[in-house]
């Protein structure tokens, strides 16, 4: 699995270097800064980052969903929401290379959080919500996630460190959930998975980044992952739903994790702490 991951990284890199020469792009000192669901490439040269979907992980949200984050991360930032912004016009892409497909990010140095920061990720998250708001109906239903996550714990190859028992646990908690998401408003464009990973901290405050999971469903989706005091900014917000859709959030999170076959140790605790975390939670009870 180990040689899975080098060989990913090395396709990565190789469609990076090729797009680059393509476009004209200074590609010196391209280097892998992360490996994830997708594989991050940096261009120091350009101040670029180039974000790679593998023909390895094209089965997980399809190639398409990179061309559709790059769509939204336009309209975000026209919108001024706090992002980390897509290169300038067509260099943004998508650009396509043998096994890959990738899109070209300004690349942004972090900081430190600042001393409001979880305020201030309040107003972004508000903020990315509200100028989705006239698409929503364009973006798919969070329970399409929820039911692609169970499909991953119902399919043996997927997650094949799973006993029987485990998967008819997750079958449960999956007949609980959707109903329940079903039954909240749907009617807001969500980031679905704004949590620490996907918050880029600057001296200006937080931009948010990876869009691949935009949907539209509950706002009390976004906001159970969201710190206590981001929830100001939301004074109409359900705090029963969230408390009830952090379990949501666990079981999504947990197949993700458990269906990475080579994960980094970040991954693999994960998968055990949201397993747990679904494990005790009411939609197994």
């Amino acid at each position: 699995m180990a040689k899975d991951r080098r060989i990913r990284r090395q396709l990565a890199l190789a469609a990076v270097t090729e797009v680059a020469h393509r476009l004209g792009l200074n590609d010196a000192g391209a280097d892998v800064i992360a490996d994830s669901n997708n594989v991050l490439v940096r261009l120091p040269g350009e101040d670029l980052v180039a974000k790679t979907s593998t023909s390895v992980l094209a089965g997980r949200r399809g190639v398409a969903a990179l061309g559709r984050e790059l769509r939204l991360g336009r309209r975000l930032a026209e919108h001024g929401v706090p992002i980390a912004t897509p290169a300038t016009g067509s260099v943004a892409g998508p650009h396509h290379a043998p096994g890959v497909v990738l899109t070209l990010w300004r690349y942004v140095r972090p900081d430190a959080k600042p001393d409001d920061g979880d305020r201030m990720l309040g107003e972004a998250v508000r903020h990315f919500h509200s100028a989705l708001a006239d698409i929503v109906g364009e973006l798919p239903e969070l329970t399409e996630k929820i039911d692609r996550a169970n499909q991953l714990f119902q399919d043996a190859g997927a997650t094949p460190g799973l006993a029987a028992a485990d998967r008819a646990l997750a079958g449960e908690a999956h007949s609980r959930l959707v109903p329940v998401v079903r039954s909240l408003d749907q009617t807001t464009a969500l980031h679905a998975e704004p949590h620490e990973d996907n918050v880029l901290w600057t001296e200006r405050g937080p931009l948010l980044i990876d869009f691949e999971a935009a949907c539209r469903g509950p706002a009390e989706w976004d906001l159970a992952y969201l710190p206590p005091a981001a929830l100001a900014s939301f004074p109409e917000r359900d705090d029963t739903a969230i408390a009830r859709l952090r379990a949501g959030i666990s079981f999504c999170v947990a197949a993700w994790c458990l269906a990475d076959l080579d994960p980094p140790p970040a991954v693999a605790e994960a998968a055990n702490v949201h397993w747990q975390a679904l494990r005790g939670s009411w939609l197994v009870r």
